[in-house]
């Protein structure tokens, strides 16, 4: 089965339609939390999905995926990136622009990616960085990879492209985090 998750109705059910006409089995959610929820009752043998969603982003799903879910391949969409220019800290093991990628294509790197032609499985305590857009102000909200509850933390606008760490507030689980576009302050 492969978890299908974007906030685009006609996104998700184009891929799906095109996912399912090649003989796979497809659920599919809405957000990150709605992905997560369906992970928690059925674990899928794979994962696609966009980067840019309200509620828990893609970039948050992946980041839990990758700590909770280490043996299961990711792909990841966005209309906001190309493959040249994509964000560093992305979790994925294949990235595809949406609605500028071959069929064909996708549907080979899903075969690559189920035979086990990606990488070794990280160990499930093996860190993660936790790749955060950047808000109107200088308070993030984290979300545990470890616990998957959410918590502010307070962002500095001085430090480009830098990763930060702090602990969850609540199991007290090392994180890092990278806040995407910030500037330095003249």
């Amino acid at each position: 089965m492969i978890l299908v998750v974007d906030d685009e109705d006609a996104i998700q059910s184009l891929l799906a339609q095109v996912l399912r006409a090649s003989g796979f089995e497809v659920r599919v959610a809405r957000d990150g939390f709605d992905a997560l929820l369906k992970l928690s009752e059925r674990a899928p043998r794979m994962v696609i999905s966009d980067l840019h969603m309200p509620g828990m982003s893609g970039f948050e799903l992946l980041s839990v995926v990758r700590r909770r879910f280490p043996e299961i391949p990711v792909i990841a969409m966005s209309a906001a990136f190309q493959p040249t220019i994509l964000p560093p800290c992305v979790l994925c093991d294949a990235f595809f622009e949406k609605a500028h990628y071959d069929p064909t294509e996708l549907l080979a790197k899903v075969a690559e990616l189920l035979r086990g032609d990606h990488r070794a499985a990280l160990p499930k305590n093996s860190p993660v960085l936790v790749w955060l857009p950047r808000g109107s102000d200088d308070y993030y909200i984290v979300t545990c990879t470890n616990c998957l509850r959410s918590f502010p933390v307070q962002g500095s606008t001085e430090v480009e492209n830098s990763q930060e760490h702090t602990r969850c507030l609540y199991c007290q689980t090392p994180l890092s985090y990278y806040i995407e576009g910030r500037r330095r302050i003249a």
